[in-house]
């Protein structure tokens, strides 16, 4: 999963780099929303790809008390 991860942000960086050379960032109109629009969801890509990389969740960890040991321990208190 994390290679996957890695994989994806680097390729999606690399994307970017290469492909802003050839956006018309100074052509009409239509070609400008076009370049500037681009570049904003590589930028998104990017952006979510990373954040996941960072802030994955970790395995939790074992419960000191067995869950199972502190039901019974209830039961006898009840009576």
């Amino acid at each position: 999963m994390k290679q996957r991860l890695f994989m994806s942000f680097l390729l999606s960086v690399a994307m970017l780099i290469y492909g802003a050379e050839y956006l018309p960032y100074d052509g009409t109109v239509i070609d400008q929303i076009f370049a500037w629009s681009w570049t904003v969801f590589a930028l998104l890509v990017i952006g979510g790809n990373g954040l996941h990389l960072l802030y994955q969740r970790r395995p939790k960890k074992e419960v000191a008390v067995p869950i199972r040991y502190r039901q019974n321990s209830r039961e006898k208190l009840r009576g």
